[in-house]
């Protein structure tokens, strides 16, 4: 059996390895040599190339949709967090008025200006309805026993 050249795959039609090669016989090593000529090794290079862009730049636009969308989403955020903001400086703005304080002042702290008085009214409790002295939890008294 003759001896194959080193670069076999790649050997030019015509030359004397690839006629060699062709002469020597129907073996899987052959017809898979015969296979591969270096024009189709090009083109499924190639091919291979051209795959692996298209998959490239595919998973690129899903990025890019994927990072627009959050952007989007985030640009929403900051608009709702800036009109809470301003909402909360609204009442800051209010808690501190002298209005807000004097309120505090005399429902809170129960405490008069010097010209006033206090009058406090004591009114009776109120009477306790039939509801609320019937015995039992609150759902027998709603739905019956």
């Amino acid at each position: 059996m003759s001896r194959l050249a080193p670069c076999a795959l790649f050997q030019v039609p015509g030359s004397a390895d690839y006629v060699r090669l062709r002469a020597a016989g129907g073996s899987f090593f052959v017809r898979l040599l015969r296979m591969l000529s270096p024009g189709r090794i090009i083109f499924f290079a190639t091919l291979a190339v051209a795959a692996y862009m298209l998959v490239s730049a595919g998973d690129n636009f899903v990025h890019s949709v994927r990072l627009s969308n959050e952007e989007t989403r985030l640009e929403e955020e900051v608009a709702r967090l800036r009109q809470e903001q301003e909402q909360l400086l609204q009442v800051r703005d209010y808690l501190r008025t002298d209005e807000y304080v004097e309120f505090m002042a005399r429902r809170v702290l129960g405490l008069v200006k010097p010209s006033e008085t206090l009058v406090a009214v004591d009114a009776p409790r109120p009477a306790a309805t039939e509801d609320e002295a019937a015995p039992g939890r609150w759902w027998q008294r709603l739905f019956g026993p």
